[in-house]
């Protein structure tokens, strides 16, 4: 069980880091966000501050990234633990999950994470496998909280709840869990509740796979704590991404105090974009080379008091940046 904790929380930490590129979304208009994105809206605890939302179905769609991740992932070795959790349960998260919207509050050195994962679950042979490694049985409003300890380091728990046979509620510990019951029975008020954020929550989610949105008076990752002159600028940060057949698109936006800090933090990462583009250029390395490629792409606009960047990566610098051979070009 530990591996599908590890990798239902790294989604966290994955949109926490990508989002302080600073990579900003266009500011045209886009389509409405997917009914299907926007559900796990009510189902994550109010008081979160970072909020993501990752869209697995949709990035499986597009073959080239699958293989370029594939030849990343074919050097690592899967851990015992869970490979007895696939042979037990049948449950392979790279093929059965679909959708995962995840909230994170509470201290960065011991954030707590609360969310929901859609998928193709078999219920039965999950709580088995719960019950062989003595998970702690909780019941919470008519369902089952499993809590389990991790035997990998860093140790820890983590808790989940089936709310149906394709969602589970998922936390760090099994009163986060049960805050996603309650948002999910109507009794606690989710993230979703508040009209304004709401609405910047499905703009940013709005045609992306995957997307985060960090309001730091709420929440700040770990790192960021230590940059107090972005955080005197920056009160929230926010990140998307969509993949196609032409590469990936990133989006993000820095929404400043001021329009004023807004106008300076758009020079600044103007001169910083171009500075490591001309230095990483000369790097002898591909991967060097890629990022310089991408730094280069980059768009910065200022709107108010937010900054807005943007970059299309195509499949090739992708593969580059991930250290996978260079795709094939697609027949015609």
């Amino acid at each position: 069980m530990s591996r599908g904790k590890q990798a239902l929380l790294l989604l966290g930490a994955l949109a926490a880091v990508t989002a302080v590129i600073y990579w900003a979304w266009r500011s045209r208009p886009e389509p409405p966000a997917a009914p299907e994105t926007l559900a796990g809206l009510s189902w994550l605890p109010a008081e979160s501050g970072l909020v993501a939302g990752i869209d697995l179905a949709a990035v499986r769609q597009q073959p080239w990234l699958g293989a370029q991740l594939g030849e990343v992932a074919g050097g690592q070795t899967e851990s015992a633990d869970y490979r007895a959790f696939v042979a037990a349960t049948g449950f392979d998260y790279t093929r059965d999950l679909d959708r995962v919207w995840l909230g994170v509050r509470g201290s960065s050195e011991q954030p707590t994470v609360a969310g929901v994962a859609e998928g193709r679950f078999v219920r039965d042979k999950i709580l088995a496998h719960a019950r062989q490694q003595r998970a702690t049985l909780l019941p919470y409003r008519g369902l089952e909280v499993y809590e389990v300890e991790t035997r990998q380091e860093p140790r820890g728990r983590f808790a989940f709840a089936f709310l149906d046979d394709s969602h589970v509620a998922f936390g760090s510990d099994a009163h986060a869990a049960a805050q996603v019951v309650d948002c999910w029975q109507g009794r606690a008020p989710a993230v979703g509740a508040d009209a304004g954020r709401r609405a910047a929550l499905e703009r940013r989610a709005a045609g992306q796979n995957l997307w985060a949105v960090d309001e730091l008076e709420k929440w700040q990752p770990q790192f960021l704590r230590a940059q107090a002159d972005l955080q005197a600028v920056v009160v929230a940060l926010s990140v998307g991404l969509r993949v196609s057949e032409q590469g990936l698109a990133l989006e993000a936006e820095a929404r400043c105090r001021e329009p004023q800090q807004a106008r300076q933090l758009h020079d600044n990462l103007r001169i910083a974009a171009l500075a490591g583009r001309l230095a990483l250029a000369r790097q002898p390395d591909r991967a060097s080379r890629a990022v310089g490629e991408a730094l280069g792409n980059l768009t910065f606009t200022q709107e108010g008091d937010a900054v807005h960047a943007q970059v299309l990566l195509p499949p090739a610098v992708v593969a580059a940046l991930l250290g996978s051979p260079a795709p094939s070009p697609a027949r015609r």
